[in-house]
């Protein structure tokens, strides 16, 4: 698919992982700061609510819509000494949305920081650069201010932003050059898939005195999950998509494993600590059918697109491989071919995103077993 292929290329140029992140303390008068722990000021509690939804600039870099992630976190501090604290509080984030520059970042990003009285003045500040200290990379730049606590002064602290969600090829996976490693390769690009990625920051609440007492997050994917459904990304993504196929399959992987789900919306909840490893969330968009009546024209037009050296069989048994992974389902008929295939494909740790898809593919699962039963039987193996 030519027409999936280059659009992926421009997202992965352009839109890398989007990382959301909370309030943490930071050392550093000048440009660059350094996050350091600090022993007075207690995150007593902290509450972050991230609502997505289809952003107004739609149908822009090779993709149907662009979602974005609006941001409120709530923090409530706590100065647990007998003196007044004067501390530099940072939010670190981890690009500038392709803005380029500060002042630009700002006005997009819509950031502001205040408590119940007055808004604070932020700085976008240089982050941790020493790469010994921060491996991950997670304070490239920092969003800074002061606050000013009285004895035992407890204070609430709102941040509110709004930033795109990351987006980028789902199913690159590692290969090497060998000849079957380049067939592998061939067959990756009939399976292309976006994914809709951001990652939140936790680490920085080590920064301040512990424990946190409580520590809520959730994420509200109601009208993002709406347009997923509504969108024919294979109509909107090119002119050479399979004929008579509209709806893709959509996945979520989403961590910690811990959340509780209720129609649309995520949920964590944390008493002591929160996980330093952080929340994350991809929505992928798998383009196969998720209808058995869409399956025969896609299937037909795969088949006629294969490349020289990859049989029939051999891209049905990689098909039924996919739906039966999906499911959680061992596949009929794999060949040792399919299953070294699989092996770096990372997109097929998700879940299915919605419920009902686990009927509807199903259904398509026996399909495409029934269609590779026949092949094996009839021992009809050529390619086209």
């Amino acid at each position: 698919m030519r027409w999936m292929n280059s659009c992926l290329v421009i997202l992965l140029l352009f839109c890398p992982l989007t990382a959301l992140a909370n309030t943490g303390v930071f050392f550093g008068a000048g440009n660059q700061v350094i996050p350091i722990k600090n022993n007075d000021i207690q995150l007593v509690k902290e509450h972050v609510f991230i609502k997505l939804r289809v952003d107004e600039e739609t149908g822009k870099w090779g993709t149907p819509f662009f979602p974005r992630a609006d941001v409120e976190a709530v923090f409530v501090l706590k100065n647990t000494a007998n003196k007044p604290v004067s501390l530099q509080v940072g939010f670190p984030f981890l690009d500038l949305q392709g803005f380029g520059d500060e002042k630009l970042a700002m006005s997009k990003l819509h950031f502001r920081a205040k408590d119940t009285k007055s808004e604070r003045k932020v700085t976008l500040k240089e982050g941790l650069i020493d790469k010994k200290l921060d491996p991950q990379g997670l304070f490239k730049k920092v969003f800074a201010w002061n606050e000013q606590f009285q004895p035992h002064q407890t204070k609430t602290v709102t941040v509110t932003y709004s930033l795109l969600l990351g987006i980028a090829s789902a199913n690159e996976n590692e290969r090497d050059f060998n000849d079957i490693d380049r067939k592998y390769y061939e067959l990756d690009r009939m399976f292309p898939a976006l994914a809709y990625s951001f990652g939140y920051i936790t680490k920085t609440a080590y920064t301040w005195k512990e424990p946190v007492e409580n520590a809520v997050f959730t994420i509200d994917g109601t009208e993002f999950f709406k347009k997923l459904e509504e969108a024919n990304f294979f109509k909107e993504l090119g002119e050479a998509a399979p004929a008579g196929v509209s709806r893709p399959v959509f996945l979520a992987n989403v961590h910690p494993s811990s959340f509780t789900r209720d129609n649309n919306i995520y949920r964590w909840e944390f008493t002591g600590k929160v996980p330093e490893e952080g929340i994350s969330a991809n929505f992928v968009v798998l383009l196969i059918p998720s209808s058995a009546s869409e399956l025969p024209s896609f299937m037909s037009a795969q088949i006629k697109a294969l490349k020289e050296g990859i049989s029939k069989s051999d891209y049905s048994s990689i098909l039924e491989g996919y739906y039966a992974r999906i499911l959680k389902k061992k596949s009929e008929h794999e060949t040792p071919f399919a299953q070294k295939y699989f092996g770096p494909v990372r997109l097929l740790k998700s879940d299915l995103l919605y419920e009902k898809d686990q009927k509807l593919l199903g259904a398509i699962l026996d399909r495409v077993t029934s269609l590779t039963r026949a092949q094996t039987l009839t021992g009809h193996d050529a390619a086209r």
